[in-house]
């Protein structure tokens, strides 16, 4: 399994794949991006199963970075769980209706852990 993390926050970012890598998946590959243009450009390059994005972003706003990662053909048919400290059911319902996954911060390994594997295993079945 590829995963990129794209989040802006390094320390956050950090975080996640650290959390990811403790999570005991069987990974071939974890990248991390922290702007748009580096998760466009591992998406370009290299193969990826899932994505985890965070939709706070602070130059860009996440449903944009969103649209640009999901037009880019490489990365139109990649699952995806949304990453965010927003309670807004507005956003929950426009991520979940597109068929992508929502994670609210803060999250424990064992969700995030669960989100993933749901992803791995096709279930389409969100929580918040």
């Amino acid at each position: 399994m590829n995963i990129l993390v794209v989040e802006n926050n390094r320390t956050r970012g950090t975080g996640i794949v650290h959390v990811i890598r403790k999570i005991n998946l069987k990974l071939e590959n974890l990248y991390q991006a922290h702007d748009v243009s580096n998760g466009l450009e591992i998406l370009k390059t290299r193969l990826v199963d899932l994505m985890l994005v965070d939709i706070d972003m602070s130059v860009i706003d996440g449903l944009e970075v969103l649209g640009k990662m999901r037009s880019c053909t490489d990365g139109s048919e990649v699952p995806t769980i949304v990453v965010s400290s927003r309670r807004d059911m507005k956003l929950f319902n426009a991520v979940t209706s597109s068929g992508l996954g929502y994670l609210h911060r803060p999250f424990s390994w064992r969700m995030l852990r669960q989100k993933i594997l749901k992803f791995k295993n096709g279930d389409v079945t969100y929580v918040i």
